[in-house]
């Protein structure tokens, strides 16, 4: 009655190679220096970007735990605003039920510059944007899990979708135009960050991974086979031809900025599609990682979509943007921009 019992949620070594059936975003199991122990991802604050792995040890009553002088160094995976999904089934629910009732009632939908979806009820003369993280986070729900007691996969998962989203998809279904990566991004806290283990520890918790709460064993919904990624996401393709106009201050004066959305937010810097791996040393003391290529595995490319989708409207709200056409830039400006 009291519901499962959460663990600690913590960065972990994470599978994103599908050859061997996996790569899914299932934790790599240490079975060399323990027994089929999880291998954290440490960080040092003094340098963090030179990750290391931390294992677990057996202690003199047969269990396993973190050595007490890594706990500094363990990364805890926060949700903020995303551990509404703990809630109450019915809170979910209700917000399900607003969410589908203003995209079954609209005579046309589309979707705005960060893929948040928008509706309008007099044939798109004006359109409303399903803004609220939590009706965001139940459409999500709705969309990436199944009734049949498992996991799902991309794209199959979409053969039980109602036609308005089905619409938004596209003909690629590897490269959608749109997907429900965009609704997680809309439920996260603007100012926070969708990492691979969010990701993979919010879809636990919403059933889009199904865990065993008796053996601890997660089926993890499939964005790959063993052939390769079963979804593809592209940061400049996906932006570059997204144009805003946003308010700057120049001295006390406002003044409209141009730019598409892969300059304007992103910089123009591609995410690097990676995964981590290790590089053994003389002892597990001297183990180190190594960051390689991670091009066959969909699962972080679906995460680094959602938080795409998160910067996006980051920005938007904090500089008042709004989405134009290229046309619509001043001359001056727009040979600035190009």
């Amino acid at each position: 009655m009291k519901g499962d019992l959460y663990g600690d949620q913590y960065v972990l070594l994470r599978d994103l190679d599908p050859s061997d059936g996996g790569g899914n975003g299932e934790a790599v199991l240490d079975t060399f220096n323990t027994e089929a122990q999880p291998v954290l991802v440490g960080v040092d604050p003094a340098n963090p970007d030179d990750p290391f792995p931390i294992y677990f040890e057996e202690d003199a009553e047969g269990d396993y735990e973190l050595p007490a002088l890594m706990l500094p160094f363990v990364q805890e995976v926060e949700l903020d605003r995303a551990n509404v999904a703990r809630a109450p089934a019915s809170v979910m629910a209700h917000a399900l039920e607003e969410a589908l009732g203003k995209v079954e009632t609209a005579d046309e939908i589309t979707t705005d510059t960060a893929g948040r979806i928008m509706y309008s009820t007099d044939g798109g003369a004006t359109f409303a944007t399903i803004d609220s993280p939590l009706e965001n986070l139940a459409l999500y729900q709705h969309l990436m899990t199944t009734s049949g007691g498992s996991a799902g996969a991309w794209p199959d998962v979409t053969d039980t979708w109602e036609q308005p989203f089905l619409d938004l998809l596209g003909g690629n279904m590897t490269d959608p135009d749109w997907d429900p990566s965009a609704l997680l991004g809309a439920a996260w806290s603007k100012e926070g960050k969708i990492t691979l283990d969010a990701l993979l520890y919010e879809n636990t918790t919403l059933g889009v991974n199904v865990a065993d709460s008796a053996t601890g064993e997660v089926d993890y919904f499939d964005f790959s086979d063993p052939a390769g990624e079963l979804y593809d996401y592209d940061r400049q393709a996906t932006y570059e031809n997204v144009w805003l106009r946003w308010i700057v201050i120049e001295g006390d004066d406002p003044k409209f900025a141009y730019g598409n959305v892969y300059d304007a937010v992103f910089d123009e810097q591609p995410w690097q599609d990676e995964m981590l791996v290790i590089v053994p040393g003389a002892t597990p003391e001297e183990d180190t990682f190594d960051a390689v290529p991670a091009l066959l595995s969909g699962v972080n490319d679906f995460a680094q979509a959602a938080d795409d989708t998160r910067a996006v409207i980051e920005f938007i709200h904090a500089r008042s943007a709004e989405e134009i056409d290229f046309a619509d830039i001043p001359v001056e400006d727009a040979a600035l921009v190009l």
